[in-house]
């Protein structure tokens, strides 16, 4: 009998997104596997919301995705398992492929007797587990993408150093990332000054003293700072706590400008203070078109994992992106022994930042040279100094 296995897709949207499907589903075609689209994500495979990717003509190398996302946590569904089994069973479905980030994937975990391949995805690049001696997912889809694009925003080739030495502005630029700073750190690709992350509170008055200083000698400092970033005392710089979403996620909201409205005020007395600016690109970084790294990486996940449910799989398979000799691989890894999400949390750790300085390492460097460019030097001969003001 034919196979039939569904695909869904949630949470934020990536750029890889269609290409997935269109991969799988083109492979499912020249296999003999039927894939069916769930459309709305987890929300929608409750919901029985399907389409006909068949009669769907959609580009793969397209951002977001055809078949909408949403954000559902099974744990607080009354009597999920229950339903999502009923839906498989009234769509006649034999497997699903789950495209999403932790919230997503965490779903998985309610339903460990579904066949499933789970893709991760996420600008956050926080889905994988750091192993001595290897990345165990490399990458997750998006990251490669939103890297190039954070570290392209800050250069001097084509990003805000021009507009920062010209007019000599500090400007604190905000970043994706809520508990882990993955996205900050790839800016480093970029060439700013200095990158602010969760994963480490940030000792306020040693920044300070090394804006100031960096200014005086340059007259120009780009800062990078994670939306998740925190005070030393523990406290987010900048996020609602009584604004949380379904994961319990709170809301974070503006923290380059409550960082660069109290740097403003603390440097003014060294120096002319009203150039000190906050950007925040914040959904550019998730969308438009995927880089070469991320369509390729897309297309062989979709095809691997059509593979892997015709194969026979009858439990939940995370299929990562193995770090190889000539490029990138696919490579199942089991869940039965992790007992939730947590087991795959991905934080930054200390070989990959230095907070005494505020930056990446070279570990982190040559971990990002897999994913993305070097933009080159960020001073352009602007290492002169300058009288005090």
């Amino acid at each position: 009998m034919k196979k039939r296995i569904g695909i869904l897709t949630g949470g934020g949207d990536v750029p890889p997104l269609n290409a997935v499907i269109y991969s799988a589903f083109h492979r499912g075609k020249d296999s003999g596997v039927e894939v069916v689209g769930i459309v709305g994500g987890w929300q929608g495979l409750l919901d029985k919301a399907t389409v006909d990717l068949g009669r769907m003509n959609f580009d793969p190398s397209i951002g977001g995705t055809v078949l909408r996302s949403s954000r559902v946590n099974l744990g607080k569904v009354d009597q999920a398992h229950k339903r999502i089994t009923k839906s498989l069973s009234d769509l006649h479905l034999d497997g699903l492929i789950v495209i999403g980030g932790e919230d997503t994937l965490s779903n998985a975990f309610h339903l460990k007797d579904v066949p499933q391949v789970l893709i991760s995805k996420t600008v956050d690049n926080d889905v994988g587990i750091n192993e001595p001696g290897r990345m165990v997912n490399y990458f997750t889809l998006g990251y490669p993408t939103a890297a190039e694009k954070i570290a392209s925003f800050v250069s001097l080739k084509e990003g805000l150093r021009t507009t920062a030495y010209s007019h000599e502005r500090i400007m604190v630029v905000e970043s994706m990332g809520m508990h882990a700073g993955w996205l900050a750190i790839s800016s480093a690709m970029g060439h700013p000054d200095f990158i602010i992350i969760p994963e480490f509170p940030l000792d306020y008055e040693s920044l300070t003293e090394k804006v100031i200083e960096r200014y005086k000698r340059r007259r120009s400092v780009i800062i990078v700072v994670s939306e998740g970033a925190r005070w030393s005392n523990g406290d987010y710089i900048s996020a609602d706590e009584n604004d949380k979403d379904n994961f319990g996620h709170p809301k974070f909201k503006g923290v380059a400008e409550v960082l660069a409205k109290r740097l403003k005020a603390d440097v003014e007395r060294h120096f002319d203070a009203r150039n000190v600016n906050a950007v925040n690109p914040s959904y550019i970084y998730r969308s438009g078109k995927p880089n070469s790294l991320d369509l390729e990486s897309a297309t062989m996940l979709g095809k691997e994992s059509i593979r892997l449910l015709s194969s026979g799989v009858s439990e939940p398979v995370f299929l990562i992106v193995r770090e190889a000799s000539q490029g990138f691989a696919p490579e199942e890894y089991r869940l039965r022994e992790l007992d939730d999400i947590g087991g795959f949390h991905r934080f930054v750790d200390g070989r990959f930042y230095d907070p005494i300085e505020f930056q990446a390492t070279k570990e982190a460097v040559n971990y990002l040279s897999r994913i993305t460019v070097d933009h080159g030097n960020p001073v352009y001969g602007l290492q002169q100094n300058h009288e005090e003001n």
